[in-house]
């Protein structure tokens, strides 16, 4: 039915239509205790509004293209989309204000809201129905714990690109935020969050997921971080002992502390089947996984609960956290990050380590070999036991085989198990044209060339590969000093065709 100016459903009793189509302009009010009734769609053109202080209940789908989110400030009633599978749609994000939704699942087209920042006021009602982000984002504006209303219904998120997110306002509650997810087979996937101290109005909470094939590939991306493996210290591949599921849990800048529940269902479970879980997430700067953080329990099968969670930018950029779920005593992070072993001015060989943690680490063994078969021990460097930061070690070999020669470490802990890194191999040769003192360094340094009729352009990449620093010496300049402020560790400095290591130590 097409309304082609004010509409007021003043009603005293429920009133129904067919179709709502509102022309441009047009003001739908509904007073306390009113409910109207739509048994078809409801489209909402330009400069359209909604003064809802009753009930709307829709059969069919929402479409906003008025412009705007459609409720009146003075808005506080309820949009119940009631009837079998729906979408929400529009050109125009929509503030229901109070959204309850039944009797099949709804699906976002675009994204929308319940509540006004800052108010104590919206609700979203799963009344055994679900809400399928779709690629979307849905947000909660109530910090209530109790905004959300699970009865019987779920949300699901589910896209690899991460972009199905859920966001919930956060504030002065400190309540568990539960978000019940679900698989789209339909299995509940619990999440909560419950922060430990009361938060800012407005806090954004955000939360996505996916589940994985069993090398847990796709691996999770965002546009501020992207995980790269899913290895062990023991293993390179360590997803066999991996849940074939990610989450990312998203906060604003800052530093905001909180207890973070995760889940998966059993398609997604390890090869040895639901056990004693831990949750660790990706460190983007490392390059690898965060080792569990203490305290972390199972209070159901298939769930774990991390405890007092700092989500800061100084973790992870823009505070994305992804998240990944292994066995407790076959944890994700690669606690040896990287071994490195450098020809240093044809005379000595520098070992350098970096460890992300260590449990039961009583010492390192340095081996060198003539054939990367048959290792010779060259000397040990104590371990620090137990450690959850990273952690930096260097060992120089000052009697090196001349020629090629292989170096690998051994990790021994405290019963007297031992662990191998790979074998690196160490090149005693002079390296054409330029050179770089002192080598190792703290970041400031001087390059010689010996050739300098044309410029040379000059690229420093870390132990990733990936480039720090790209700069040209000009014409005529066969000498140039440089300082750059660097993380300790190996780094490779490239020019032409050719390349040589450098040492950062600090």
């Amino acid at each position: 039915m097409k309304f082609p100016g004010l509409l007021s459903a003043l009603l005293c009793a429920p009133a129904a239509f067919g179709q709502l189509c509102s022309a441009e302009g047009v003001v739908i009010s509904i007073a306390t205790g009113t409910v109207l009734t739509v048994e078809g769609d409801i489209l909402l053109n330009t400069s359209a509004t909604c003064a809802n202080q009753g009930e709307l209940r829709v059969a069919g789908d929402w479409t906003n293209a008025s412009g705007g989110s459609v409720m009146t400030a003075a808005s506080a009633g309820v949009v119940h989309l009631y009837d079998g599978p729906q979408t929400i749609d529009g050109t125009s994000v929509t503030d229901f204000r109070n959204l309850r939704i039944s009797g099949g699942d709804k699906t976002l087209e675009q994204d929308a809201v319940v509540g006004l920042p800052g108010s104590a006021t919206g609700t979203l009602d799963l009344d055994g129905a679900t809400l399928l982000l779709n690629g979307r984002t849905f947000s909660v504006f109530n910090a209530a714990a109790t905004a959300v209303v699970d009865n019987g219904g779920s949300v699901r998120s589910e896209s690899v690109d991460l972009a199905s997110r859920f966001q919930w306002a956060l504030g002065a509650d400190v309540g568990e935020h539960r978000i019940p997810f679900s698989t789209a087979a339909g299995t509940a996937l619990p999440f909560a969050f419950t922060p430990v101290a009361p938060y800012a109005a407005n806090t954004l909470l955000s939360v996505a997921t996916y589940p994985t094939a069993p090398d847990n590939t796709p691996y999770a991306v965002t546009p501020n971080q992207q995980v790269l493996h899913i290895m062990g210290f023991e293993v390179v591949d360590n997803s066999p002992n991996t849940v074939d599921r990610f989450w990312l849990v998203d906060l604003p800048n800052g530093n905001f502390t909180g207890e973070l529940l995760l889940s998966y269902t059993p398609p997604e479970d390890a090869t040895m089947g639901p056990g004693p879980v831990r949750a660790q997430r990706w460190l983007e700067s490392a390059g690898t996984w965060q080792p569990p953080l203490p305290g972390q329990s199972n209070p159901g099968l298939r769930e774990a609960l991390v405890p007092a969670v700092l989500f800061s930018e100084s973790v992870n950029p823009v505070n994305e956290h992804i998240w990944a779920m292994a066995y407790a005593n076959l944890p994700l992070p690669i606690e040896l990050i990287a071994f490195d072993a450098i020809a240093v001015d044809n005379a000595h060989v520098h070992c350098l380590w970096t460890t992300a943690s260590e449990r039961d680490n009583d010492h390192f063994t340095v081996e060198r070999s003539r054939d990367a078969v048959l290792f010779e021990e060259v000397g040990q460097v104590p371990g620090a036991g137990h450690s959850n930061t990273p952690l930096h070690y260097t060992f120089n070999d000052m009697r090196p085989y001349p020629g090629v020669s292989y170096y690998r470490l051994r990790q021994t802990d405290f019963d007297g198990t031992a662990t191998w890194s790979q074998a690196v191999p160490v090149h005693f040769t002079t390296t054409v044209g330029v050179s770089v003192y002192p080598n190792p360094n703290n970041g400031a340094f001087t390059i010689h060339r010996q050739q300098a009729d044309l410029p040379l352009s000059l690229q420093l990449t870390d132990g990733l590969g990936r480039l720090v620093h790209s700069w040209n010496m000009p014409q005529g300049v066969d000498r140039q000093s440089v300082q750059f402020d660097l993380a300790s560790g190996a780094y490779t400095l490239r020019w032409d065709n050719e390349q040589l290591k450098l040492v950062i130590s600090r």
